[in-house]
Formats: structure tokens, C-alpha cells, sequence
């Protein structure tokens, strides 16, 4: 029988955690379950357009980073109450994308313990009809990452207002997010343990009923690589911001005295095109965002230390900038 690995992080760090996934999937050979649990963090598909998907004032506020991921589907929330699973493995050709068997050893387990867990159609996981993982997948070659996030014990209103964005402001071609009910599963086990506990016992479970499983704990020469990976993309404004979809961006927002429409244009994360209207009319500062805001990036920092350089503006380009996002 063939020997699988089962990996379970040190690290919470989320860029840390995508680049082992990556590690794993594009520079071993061997079969792979990989379990982690990361630190408060919104994490989108490789796919979609970043700043759509987040509710960008809340993640601000409560210092909540962004990471885009390899593989695509929509956008997910991470916290300490949230673990995440993912499994690598080698499989014939027709048969590497297979959501109900890849995740089946979820789904055992939780049913044993009393959880009446069934496949939702969007290759998420539900119980009682609301979703208590998402999923998603990456081929490479004859190697296929399917992974996915267990709600076991998350901060649900964090969840909620993370990923409430405003989808009226972007058009784009970008995969979008479908908002679920969601639920924890930690109340529905009555189990007092918490999320660290839950990942051994889920990892005990999964072995019990698999004897090729054997544990793996990362040697240094796989920290130094995965850290390597993490540096070039996943702690990469780049990749997590900018990799996405062209867009065009449109907001109408009084600010002040005057109202503000904005229309941008965005590739590669930079603004290409820019049209601004205000009313009462004051073509000065309109020519003036024009101008400064053509060829930055669609960042908050950059636009409010272009703002800055505008007279008339500079003492309120900090709240001015939000009608840019």
C-alpha cells in the first residue's frame, strides 16, 4: 500500500501555510494530508478580483490581512476557530478533480461523531443546509490540492462583515464569491475542546481508518523552501492585490460640500484610465485626481499620498480616499 504523509503545521501564519500547500503539491512526489490552522486572515481565489470581495474599511479597522490563493473558487475567512485540510495526492488522468472523494475523509469522520455532514452543490460541505466548509482545487501535472476549511469554532460576525463587499462598484470577469448561511460545528459536537484539540482528534480519526498514514514534520531544508516560495508571492502585494482581472471601478460619494463620481479603469492593479466629476463642478480638482491618481496602483497608501500633494484636498485626503474603494 502506498504511504501517505500527514503534516500538521507549526506555523499560523497564512503566508507560510499557502506556500507549503504550494510546496507540497509542485516539489514532492509523495501522497500528502496537510493540516493548519491560521491566524485571522481573508483569503480569495486565485481568480478573483481582491478588493470586490472584502469589506475593506472592516479589515482596516481590525487589521485582518488578504492572501489570494493557488487554487481558484471563492473567497474564504480564516481564525483560530477555523482549520483547514488539504490533500495532494496522484491520481490518472480523468480523475484528479473529485470533490466528494477527496473530501470523504472528512465527511466520515464528522458523521461518526454524530454530524449529519452531506455535499452541498458547490463542492462546499453542510450540515442542516448550512455550510460548514468550502472547497476548492489546483492540478499540477498528475497531482491534484484539494482543500478546504472546517467552521468548527469562528468568529461568524468577523466572518460576516469580512466578506460583505459591495458588488455594484466593480465589473469585471472575475470568479465571484456565492455568500452562504454558515454555521460552527463546535456547538452542534457539544464538544468543549478547542480548534487546536479538534485538528488531532479530526488527524487521530483520519489515521485510524488509513494504515499507509505515516507523520511528517518539516525538516529545515522544507521550512528554508517554503519560506522562499512565501517571500517571492504569497507576502506579495503583487499576488494577493494585484494579480487579478482587469476592472472597472464606480463610486458616487458626497463628500464635503461637493459630490464626487469616480470611474477608474484598473490592469494589473494599476489605474490606467481615470474620469472624475464632481458637483457642484470644479474642474481644477477633478484635472488635479486625474493627473496625481493615472498609473498608481489601486492602493489605499499610494492615492492618499497622492491626495496629499492636491491643494484644496490635503488635510482631508485620508477620508477623502475612500471614495476610491
Amino acid at each position: 500500500m502506498k504511504t501517505k504523509y500527514s503534516v500538521i503545521s507549526n506555523s499560523k501564519e497564512p503566508a507560510f501555510n499557502l506556500a507549503a500547500e504550494e510546496y507540497l503539491l509542485r516539489t514532492k512526489n509523495q501522497d500528502y494530508n496537510f493540516f493548519y490552522i491560521n491566524d485571522t486572515s481573508v483569503i480569495i481565489g486565485k481568480h478573483q478580483n481582491a478588493l470586490a470581495e472584502i469589506n475593506l474599511p472592516f479589515l482596516d479597522k481590525n487589521g485582518i490581512p488578504l492572501f489570494r490563493r493557488l487554487s481558484g473558487g471563492g473567497t474564504v475567512f480564516h481564525d483560530p476557530g477555523n482549520l483547514n485540510f488539504c490533500f495532494i495526492r496522484n491520481e490518472k488522468p480523468g480523475e484528479l478533480v473529485n470533490f466528494k472523494k477527496a473530501t470523504e475523509p472528512i465527511v466520515v469522520s464528522l458523521n461518526k461523531w454524530g454530524l449529519p455532514v452531506k455535499h452541498g452543490e458547490r463542492n462546499d460541505l453542510l450540515v442542516n443546509f448550512k455550510k460548514i466548509s468550502g472547497n476548492a482545487c489546483h492540478v499540477f501535472k498528475q497531482r491534484v490540492m484539494h482543500h478546504g476549511t472546517i467552521l468548527y469554532d469562528s468568529n461568524l460576525d468577523f466572518l460576516t462583515n469580512s466578506l460583505r463587499a459591495d458588488p455594484t462598484k466593480y465589473a469585471d470577469k472575475a470568479v465571484k464569491s456565492v455568500r452562504s448561511q454558515v454555521t460552527n460545528i463546535k456547538d452542534l459536537l457539544k464538544w468543549e475542546i478547542e480548534t487546536e484539540e479538534f485538528m488531532y482528534q479530526l488527524v487521530s480519526s483520519i489515521k485510524q481508518r488509513n494504515s499507509s498514514i505515516v507523520d511528517y514534520c518539516f525538516i529545515d531544508e522544507d521550512i528554508k523552501l517554503i519560506n522562499q516560495i512565501r517571500a517571492e508571492k504569497y507576502d506579495t502585494a503583487e499576488w494577493n492585490f494585484r494579480y487579478g482581472p482587469p476592472y472597472i471601478f464606480k463610486k458616487r460619494s458626497k463628500f464635503g460640500k461637493k459630490v464626487y463620481s469616480i470611474e477608474m479603469k484598473i490592469e494589473k492593479g494599476r489605474i490606467s484610465e481615470i474620469a472624475v466629476k464632481t458637483s457642484p463642478v470644479d474642474l481644477a480638482i477633478a484635472e488635479a485626481i486625474k493627473a496625481k491618481l493615472t498609473g498608481l496602483f489601486h492602493d489605499k497608501n499610494e492615492i492618499v499620498s497622492a491626495l496629499k500633494d492636491i491643494d484644496g484636498i490635503a488635510g482631508d485626503a485620508g477620508e477623502l480616499s475612500d471614495i476610491f474603494f
